[in-house]
């Protein structure tokens, strides 16, 4: 048998395999879909259209299998049994949820708020006597952008003599241990001048791994947290800058509604929202008022009390 006839048969068997693979791959039927997508929604606020559903019967799938179970409908029934809230829901969450995160993402976004938002509050918190500022990272994922945040605080002038607390939380656990880690690979760090990334990382001998110091780690600590868990978040205290970027466009309108008056009791009366360019708030605008002189930032305010909520 020559080279080219060996490689074709190789070649052949590794596509049969291949299609054997996807033919075990399953599709949740619309009315068990809908039970999931329920369920996903009751513990996270987060709801799956239809049009998701091989991404979210794949990673179902991946989940029923390691627990030993035969299909769908005995995973459904597991999670519905009383140990499941404790041992296998942030499982569940760590496989649907997307971390899809880098530092200093939207960058133009970032500088209008350090020059517009944070240095101006810097230096209204020192004139009333106040020397602590303390930032939440409403979704931080693997801790990209609350990492940024102190980045950026590092090497703000303005910042001198401040103290700040940086919180990230996140709904996935898988990240929150990642977060504490600190370690990136290259397609994380991609925006990170090289300076900084001299200044503040140590990298691996193999140029893979690039790891945060302790210095900067030391400013930002990391916790699970749910958005649509009232009580938790109202533990967490005040917060001066909310970031919560690109995750509300998760929510359906109920559960953004939700999230946002858990961000609000969080923040005191010129606190900020900073939400991500894809999220459009104004129908939530009896919670929060938009400052438009600086759209481009995507900063928020609180709204008057009595501010009518949209009809629309």
């Amino acid at each position: 048998m020559s080279l080219l006839q060996q490689a074709r048969e190789r070649q052949q068997e590794q596509n049969a395999q291949s299609a054997q693979i996807g033919a075990k791959k399953e599709l949740l039927p619309p009315a068990l879909f809908e039970q999931f997508s329920d369920f996903i929604y009751k513990i996270s606020g987060i709801r799956f259209q239809y049009a998701k559903n091989y991404f979210l019967s794949s990673k179902l799938q991946k989940r029923y299998e390691v627990l030993g179970l035969p299909g769908f409908q005995e995973y459904l029934k597991y999670l519905q049994s009383p140990t499941a809230k404790q041992t296998e829901y942030h499982k569940l969450m760590d496989e649907v949820t997307i971390n899809e995160t880098f530092f200093f993402r939207n960058q133009p976004q970032l500088e209008l708020f350090e020059k517009e938002f944070l240095i101006p509050l810097i230096r209204k918190r020192k004139l009333e006597g106040k020397k602590k500022l303390r930032f939440w990272s409403c979704a931080s994922s693997t801790g990209d952008e609350a990492y940024t945040m102190a980045l950026q605080l590092l090497t703000l002038p303005e910042a001198r003599g401040m103290q700040f607390e940086i919180v990230g939380t996140d709904i996935c656990r898988d990240a929150i241990e990642k977060a504490n880690k600190a370690e990136y690979r290259k397609y994380a760090i991609r925006n990170i001048p090289v300076d900084m990334l001299t200044q503040y990382f140590t990298t691996s001998v193999d140029g893979h791994i690039h790891t945060l110091k302790q210095e900067v780690r030391n400013m930002v600590r990391f916790q699970e947290c749910n958005l649509m868990d009232s009580d938790r978040i109202r533990m967490l205290g005040k917060f001066d800058f909310a970031f919560c970027r690109n995750v509300l466009i998760y929510f359906d309108e109920d559960s953004k509604e939700k999230a946002l008056q858990n961000i609000y009791s969080t923040l005191p009366e010129d606190g900020f929202l900073i939400a991500g360019h894809s999220e459009n708030l104004y129908s939530h605008r009896h919670i929060f008022k938009a400052v438009k002189e600086h759209s481009q930032a995507h900063a928020y305010t609180k709204a008057p009390p009595g501010t009518e909520k949209s009809r629309f």
